[in-house]
């Protein structure tokens, strides 16, 4: 079937269109599923390849780029250490790698709930969250404390807005974790009305499968 966004694809492109418009609405897979009249399993395979090129969108016009993640989307990662930063108003966020985990917890008074630390190696990592036990790491910088304190609360921002946007799930298996990370990402830093246009033209770059 004739689809510019989907190669040898099952459905419409004003199908896959409607598709689109209904998550960047940021409804569940059940929603989309009854609305579009197509199977759970059909609408979970385009909604996670969809996650798969906002991932690709997000890392690669980050202006501060993360170390490969290559690892992390071909693998099941073990650890959900998740790295914050802020520039320019906006905020991205990735999962720690466990070298990095290493570096960081091992400076890292785990009694604390708030960690302050100075002459960090992993200088790109503003702030960093341990989502299962709940911790935030505070990684000091050498701009003035008032520059840095609105950078943190940016950051505290958009991790209350991701706890509350993945909390809907449920759950989430740690092989997808990272996928739905940068999708909160890709979120909170584009304006709403610009994201059903914005994802067309991402997958139209880089058609699904």
């Amino acid at each position: 079937m004739n689809n510019k966004y989907v190669n040898r694809s099952k459905i419409s492109e004003a199908k896959f269109r409607e598709i689109v418009r209904l998550f960047s609405m940021d409804l569940t897979a059940i929603q989309i599923a009854e609305l579009t009249e197509l199977n759970r399993n059909t609408v979970n395979r385009y909604l996670k390849g969809i996650r798969q090129r906002i991932a690709e969108y997000c890392s690669v016009t980050e202006p501060l780029v993360f170390s490969s993640r290559s690892d992390l989307n071909s693998a099941t990662p073990k650890f959900k250490l998740v790295g914050l930063r802020e520039h320019e108003r906006q905020v991205f966020a990735d999962i720690l790698k466990p070298e990095e985990v290493q570096k960081i917890r091992s400076g890292i008074d785990h009694a604390s709930l708030k960690w302050y630390l100075s002459g960090v190696s992993i200088q790109e990592f503003k702030m960093v969250i341990d989502p299962i036990q709940k911790r935030r790491i505070y990684l000091c910088s050498e701009t003035r404390h008032q520059q840095q304190a609105r950078k943190f609360r940016r950051m505290e921002g958009f991790w209350g807005f991701a706890q509350s946007r993945l909390e809907k799930f449920k759950g989430l298996h740690l092989s997808t974790y990272r996928l739905h990370l940068k999708e909160c990402e890709f979120r909170y830093n584009n304006h709403k009305e610009q994201l059903y246009k914005l994802i067309l033209k991402i997958i139209r770059n880089k058609p699904l499968f």
